[in-house]
């Protein structure tokens, strides 16, 4: 199966309103809640697109417990979670439905105590035997955190795991230094860690040769509604997605790292994965609700997702 795993995870919330009037009471008519986080998010995207999946995140507290709650009895997605003393944040989105602006509000997430560093660690290595690939998804609540993807990553290759990491700052660059499979990170993302900008794609593509240079097998550069650059074994692609009336972008990145961890399972060419990839991102642009499509949508899509290779950069 593919596991994810998310240190912050989180109770999402949407409020739909017409219009937002700070200092004034302002009554909704509607409202949504999911189980929130970035792996949330990427097994979600795995079942629908037909994969096998277990969720393990960090939780604590009641909103910890909705969460898991909401992702085993929503999603159908097994929950491993590991039980910590703080508390499981809430973020609340606020949607002004006619002119389609969002504003979020984000909760900090739990602080842990050594034992409980231990007591994650030790399940992670139980867990993570019955996986063929994990992904390891987003920021840590807690600053004593940030090594722990180089350490779980190490964990998953022993136990021959492959090892896809989604994260950003410290985390990512600590996690790198334990070589993971596969990096998936956005310009942004690429450009903090590199310490340069990628303002063209020349630049891109010298960014993606220097995180191959540092033994990262697959890399996939996140290029939001443009695509995704896509390079393995001397392979490289560029991929481009069909033209959509996006409606909820938020999430898309999740789920083109549930297309590309459901190719590593599978054995996939690059161009295989990257297509369903780059077609899952943008099948749940196209609808709000993150990682609610179906496998025939994203089909539907993929076929229209225009792959390239990439010859002389």
């Amino acid at each position: 199966m593919i596991l994810t795993f998310t240190p912050n995870p989180a109770v999402d919330k949407t409020v739909f309103i017409d219009a937002l009037t700070p200092g004034e009471k302002i009554r909704s008519q509607r409202c949504t809640c999911i189980p929130g986080g970035k792996g949330s998010n990427v097994s979600r995207a795995v079942k629908a697109l037909g994969g096998d999946t277990a969720a393990m995140m960090i939780v604590g507290g009641r909103p910890g417990q909705h969460v898991v709650d909401m992702i085993e009895q929503q999603d159908g997605v097994r929950c491993v979670p590991v039980w910590v003393q703080g508390m499981t944040r809430t973020i609340t989105t606020v949607l002004e439905e006619p002119i389609h602006r969002q504003t979020a509000f984000f909760e900090p997430g739990p602080q842990l105590t050594e034992t409980e560093m231990e007591s994650l660690l030790a399940v992670f290595t139980e867990v993570v035997v019955e996986a063929r690939v994990v992904t390891f998804n987003g920021a840590v609540p807690d600053p004593g955190l940030r090594g722990v993807y180089e350490r779980m990553i190490a964990v998953a290759k022993e136990a021959g795991v492959l090892t896809l990491l989604d994260s950003y700052g410290p985390e990512f660059a600590q996690g790198l230094e334990a070589v993971p499979c596969m990096i998936k990170p956005n310009l942004a993302e690429a450009e903090a860690a590199l310490g340069r900008a990628l303002d063209s794609e020349s630049a891109r593509w010298r960014a993606i040769d220097a995180f191959h240079q540092r033994g990262i097998a697959l890399v996939v550069l996140s290029l939001g509604s443009e695509g995704a650059l896509a390079s393995r074994d001397g392979e490289r692609l560029r991929v481009i997605p069909p033209e959509i009336e996006e409606i909820n972008a938020v999430g898309s990145g999740d789920a083109l790292v549930a297309g590309f961890a459901l190719g590593l399972h599978e054995g996939w060419s690059l161009e295989a994965m990257a297509r369903l990839g780059v077609a899952a991102g943008t099948a749940n642009a196209m609808s709000w609700d993150i990682g609610h499509f179906t496998r025939e949508e994203v089909d539907a899509v993929a076929a229209r997702v225009r792959v390239e290779r990439v010859q002389g950069m």
